[in-house]
Formats: C-alpha cells, structure tokens, sequence
C-alpha cells in the first residue's frame, strides 16, 4: 500500500512525457534538416523520370502509329485499282499494273509481308516476301525476293521472282482447301469500303504472329488485305535508353505482348521456327507478369504515371495509348526502377547522412530512456488486452505505473474485464468469445445448420421441492445446475436456457463441430454420472436426490440471436428442438435415462451402445421416428470413462433384445414374449417390464389387422 500511494505521488502526465520526448528529439534539428533535403531530392529525381518516361512513351507510340500509317493509307487506295482480280498469266506476270503496284508496295513498306485478294469465287491471289515465308512452304529458290501464288480449285500455284521481277521458279501444289471467303479478314471487310483490321494472331504464311488490314474491293469481287508483322518495333524499342536499367514494350488490351526491347522476348516460340504471340499473363519475365496483374486490376491507367513494386524493387512506370488500329487498343510502356534515378541523389547525401545519424543516436538514447518507462505498463496492458480478445477473464489486472494515463487505462481495462466476465455468465461463453475475437456487436438473426440438442429434467421435482422453503429450493437447485452445466460445458455444449429445473443445451454453435452427435451422446453419459454423483451428495446434506433424464435428437435448426434490438437470446429454434423436448419427456413411459432418436444413434456412430425402445408418433411429429435408450460407450477411450462402458449382463443381453423388439414390431407377440423370457434380470428393468405388459395384454386381447406398431403419443 506505501509503495503504492507513492507512485501516485510520483505519476507523470502521459502528455508531458511525450512532450519531452519530442523536444528532445527536436533539438537534434541538424538530423531533422538532412532528412528533409534528403526526401527533397528523392522527389525532384522522380520527378524528374517521371517527365523522361512519360517523354520515352509519347514517343514508342507515336513510332507505332507511324509504322502503320503508311499501311492503312495503302489499304484504302489499292483496291480502287482492282488488283489481281485477272488470273496470273502463264509468261510474265510481274509485267502486269496491278502486280506491279503491289511490288512496290511490298519494296516500300518493310512492315508489309504479304498481299492477299480473296475474290469472290473462293479464289485466293496473293504477292509475298519470300524470306518471310514459313518453311512449310515451298521453299524459295536462291535469289528469290517475291513470291505470287494463286490458289484455288485447280491447284496451289507458285511463282518465284528475283530482285529485277523475273521469273525464276514455278512450283504446283495440290489444292489445299484454302478459301479467303473464310478467313477473319475476307469475312470482317465491310461493302462500304471502309478499312478493317482483323484481330492480333498468327500470320500462316510467315510462322509469326501479326495483323491483317483488309478493304472490300468496288463491285463485290472480293476483298485485299495486307499481312503486317511488327518486328521494327522490337528493333525500334531497342534502341531507345532511357535509364541503365528501364524496360520499354508495347501490348494490347487483351494482354498480348507486340513488341519488346528484346526481340526475344516478344514471341513465343512454336517449333519448326516459328512464332507466336506472347500472353503478358504467362511470360517468364517477372516484370512482365508483375505489370499485367497490376494493369488487369485497374491499378494502372494510360496517361498517369505509377508505381510498381517487384520483390525489393520500386519501378516507375508510364503507359501511352497507342491509336486504336487493330481492333482493341493498343498501348506502349516504359518501365524504369527508381533507384536509377534516385541513386546518384542518394550518393551525395549520404555523407550528410552519416552526420546526422550520430547526432540522432544521442537524441534516440534520452527517448529510449522515457519510453521505457511507458512501455513496460503498456507492454502488461497489451498482454491484457490479448487475453481479453481470448476470453481469459480469471486474472485479475494489476498495473502500477508513474503516468497517469497508463494508470487510468489499467484501470478501465480491469472494469471492461470484470464487465465481460460478468456478461459471459448470461450467454455462452463461445458465443461471447467470437463476438469480442471479431470485433463485431451482437445482431438480430440466425443460419440454418445441423444441430444436436438436448433436454434434461428432474424427475418429480415438483413434489421433491414442495416441501422445502423457496431459499432451500434456490440452494438446491443452483448446486444442481452449476455441477450438471459445468459438465456438459466441458463437453463442448451451448448451455441455451434454464426452464425451471430443466435444462436446454445444443453442439454445433456457435463453435462448430462436425462430431457434434457423438460429443453430445458422451457429454450425457457424463452429465448422467455427474447426476448420480450428486444424488449422494445430496442426501449427504439433507436434500432430496434429483434423478436426471435426457433427450436427443439430432437435426437442422436455425440458430442465433432473437428478441428485441435491446435484448437478445442465442438460441436454437425448430421443430426437431422441440422433438428433442418430446423425447426427454417420454423416458418417464419407459422408465428410461436417456433417450435418443434414430438421426442422433446414427450421427454418434458405432462407439455408442444403444438398445431399441420403440416406434413413436410423438406431439407434434408428422412423421413416426424410432427413438433408441442410450446405454453407454462399447470402449472407453480414455480410463476415467470407464464407468461409462455398458456392464456385461446388459451387453450379453442386447441381440436377445433386439431380437424381442424386432418381433413385436413384426406383430409375432409371442415369440417377442419369448424372447424377453431368454434375458437374465428382465424382471428389475423398467422398459422390460413394460414391453412384457404390452405384450401380455396383445396376447390376451389380439389387435385387428390394422394394427401398427407405431406409438402415439397426443400429450407433450
């Protein structure tokens, strides 16, 4: 107690503590001004890339629309000239106008492979590069430079010209099923003439990806396309630099790679020398897949500069729209790590640093000094607040500390434990434990889930009670329930409600438990023992014994919170809680301890003995059920229930039971009688005493055809 007025005498303000950290900090100015220039210069070099990426961008895309430019302009002018329309001639067929045109073509736009005229007939003409070519092709003789090919139902024919157009080669291939009519850019050309792009893919003739620009030609004869692949790109990218270590490719919004500074990694390769498109999803190249998945959520947008982060590494990133010229949009990127930037700022400021760090390390000692002594309290009080969230409400809370503050939460917290511990005596504990470890406020409302619930009651406690004073009862009855719910409790049940001396209990919620059946059938065994214990107990001390029977059952319900937005009650509610109810209340027909029904013996599996009692339609029920008393375990899996195993004579005794149960219910009353006669002690067990006086009165007085085993009971 002295040591304790002491430190009160002795608390600091928590405030004027932080106060002094601060101003001790605060003198150590030259440590503060370093960091600032330090953070200054970090931003003006970021700046300063973010201008030079989003330069380099601006500039990859306009390179890109220029690659194209050129191309669709020639796709809007050569089909008014109608070209190949005409068969190839048989002689020269490089002397023709329209061959002619499209050679040129070919010699002035490097980004054109090929030219195809898909006519209207399904004949298909075509004048193509002959180093582009695929090598499942026919092979182009030495000196090719151009190819013209005309397929159609004849044949697939070749014909090979060199540098000056003359004719070099032929070549005739059977034909291959090839029709333009079919393919995305003789399909996708429009009548009114306008220009079409078909969508990014492979090009077959060349074994690499690129596009399509087709044109419908005038009149309906057919349509022209011109086959683009987009390796000067890749070449372009290469040459640009805009830091040691920046990254530059172009993509579409589909996530297909079009170009990269490294040629290599811009296509796939697909065997026999060929190529295709690269999807950024599966590239090999973290920076790739990082930026796709960033893209793909929306984290990055065309026209904003960005940042990426890739393992240790801060990337800036810039992505320019590229004009939309095939289909989707197409967009060019630059990414650059910001250390490239940053790093020669940094140089120069470590040495400023370094200064500053010592001069801090003085500063840090003194603030090391008054945060000790807050952070032990709060050390103990964090510690408490973590037992708290797991519910550990036994351990009182003792905190002695010279800031005031500290004092005041201590103290507050100590309430909020107290408080906690005494809410958790209204509702269940589990329940309680999952609101506090989640953050959440109890609401109204439940969800339907399988259940398995129980009802106890006290045989004849009315008479039991009536003769003792209402002080007596509560003493009675509070020993009872505190022993019998602290039992079931450590069996994993939900403790619902207290109905005068019965007692409401289910698994499976708010915790869930898949074995919920077979912790309940055991937690009744050893709330039945506990029972029994206090039966002696009680006569001990002059009370009456309270025999204890049981029901469950087995089945969905919809459990949760119900009542008033001020006043709630977790609870089970359904039909099969008040079957449950039923159940615990037809052991007094059958002068039995437990009964379960048919859907829990089921549930609780084979390591619970169980006999057959009957077929009953209870109140309420829509449907007969066949309930079963629960015996006991078949093997104790532990050594403290072996009390709880089935003794020998009962266990002997089952098959001649069953055996007895299965006649009756077959309507053999006799044998069933017979078979009751077979068992040893038949005499002293109440349920064998009432199936002999059932089947004694059948035998004298034999039912009608009609008749059913069925049981039912109009009264709860």
């Amino acid at each position: 107690m002295r040591r304790t007025r002491l430190m009160r005498r002795l608390s600091l303000s928590f405030t004027v503590t932080l106060l002094s950290a601060f101003a001790l900090v605060f003198a150590l100015g030259t440590g503060a001004v370093v960091m600032v220039f330090r953070a200054a210069g970090q931003e003006a070099a970021i700046l300063t890339a973010e201008a030079a990426l989003a330069q380099a961008a601006k500039l990859v895309a306009a390179r890109s629309q220029a690659l194209f430019a050129p191309v669709l302009a020639s796709a809007t002018l050569l089909p008014d000239v109608a070209p190949l329309t005409a068969p190839f001639p048989d002689d020269d067929p490089a002397q023709r106008g329209d061959v002619t045109a499209l050679l040129d073509l070919l010699a002035l736009e490097p980004a054109v492979q090929g030219i195809s005229v898909g006519l209207a007939d399904g004949t298909l003409r075509q004048v193509l590069r002959s180093a582009a070519l695929a090598a499942h092709l026919p092979a182009p003789p030495p000196g090719s430079v151009t190819a013209l090919r005309q397929a159609d139902a004849a044949g697939d024919h070749w014909t090979f010209l060199d540098a000056r157009r003359a004719v070099l080669e032929r070549a005739l291939r059977p034909a291959g099923g090839t029709d333009p009519r079919f393919l995305p850019w003789y399909r996708q050309a429009s009548a009114d003439g306008a220009v079409q792009v078909a969508p990014l893919g492979d090009l077959p003739l060349f074994g690499r990806p690129g596009l399509s620009i087709s044109k419908a030609i005038p009149g309906g004869a057919g349509v022209l396309a011109l086959d683009v692949t987009l390796e000067r790109l890749s070449a372009f990218l290469a040459t640009q630099r805009v830091s040691a270590n920046a990254t530059l490719f172009l993509f579409d919004a589909e996530g297909m790679l079009l170009a990269h500074q490294d040629p290599a990694r811009a296509v796939v390769a697909l065997g026999e020398g060929r190529t295709g498109w690269l999807a950024l999803s599966g590239a090999r190249d973290p920076l790739l897949r990082a930026f796709w998945e960033a893209y793909a959520q929306g984290a990055l947008r065309p026209g904003e500069d960005a940042r990426l982060t890739l393992g240790e590494a801060a990337l800036l990133l810039r992505i320019e729209p590229v004009a939309d010229i095939a289909g989707t949009p197409l967009l060019a990127v630059v990414a650059a790590p910001v250390s490239d930037f940053t790093g020669p700022v940094l140089a120069s400021l470590r040495r400023g640093t370094a200064w500053a760090i010592g001069a801090l390390l003085l500063g840090l000692g003194g603030i090391g000094l008054l945060a000790w002594r807050v952070a032990i309290p709060l050390g103990r009080l964090t510690r408490e607040a973590e037992a708290i969230r797991r519910f550990d409400l036994d351990s009182p809370i003792e905190i002695l500390s010279h800031i005031t503050e500290v004092q005041r939460l201590g103290g507050a917290m100590a309430a909020m434990k107290s408080a906690l511990g005494n809410f958790a005596a209204y509702v269940p504990r589990d329940l309680v434990r999952q609101l506090v470890g989640a953050g959440e406020a109890a609401r109204l409302g439940g969800d339907r889930r399988p259940l398995t619930v129980m009802f106890s009651d006290v045989q004849g406690f009315t008479d039991l009670a009536e003769p003792l004073e209402p002080e007596e009862v509560m003493r009675l009855t509070s020993a009872y329930f505190e022993a019998l719910t602290l039992r079931l409790q450590a069996d994993g049940a939900t403790i619902d409600k207290f109905i005068g001396d019965a007692v409401m209990a289910f698994w499976n919620a708010p915790r869930r438990d898949v074995r919920h059946a077979s912790l309940a059938c055991l937690a009744v065994l050893r709330a039945r023992q506990t029972s029994q214990r206090l039966e002696g107990e009680f006569r001990a001390r002059g009370w009456p014994a309270l025999v204890t029977r049981f029901g469950l059952h087995s089945g969905e319900a919809v459990v949760g919170n119900v009542g008033s937005s001020d006043r709630l009650s977790y609870t089970a509610i359904g039909s099969m809680v008040n079957l449950a109810s039923r159940l615990e209340g037809l052991n007094k027909h059958y002068g039995t301890a437990i009964l379960l029904s048919e859907a829990t013996r089921r549930a609780a599996g084979p390591a619970f003995l169980c006999r057959p009692v009957d077929l009953v339609l209870p109140k309420g029920a829509r449907q007969p059920i066949e309930i079963f008393e629960l015996l006991g375990l078949a093997e104790p899996s532990v050594p403290a229930d072996a009390a709880l195993s089935v003794p020998p004579a009962l266990r002997g005794g089952l098959a001649a039971w069953g055996q007895a149960v299965a006649e009756y219910r077959l309507g053999r009353f006799a044998a069933a009688l017979a078979s009751l006669d077979s068992l040893e002690g038949a005499g002293q067990d109440p349920l064998h005493a009432a199936y002999r006086a059932r089947l004694e009165a059948l035998l004298a007085s034999p039912p009608g055809p009609d008749w059913s085993p069925v049981i039912r009971f109009d009264a709860k």
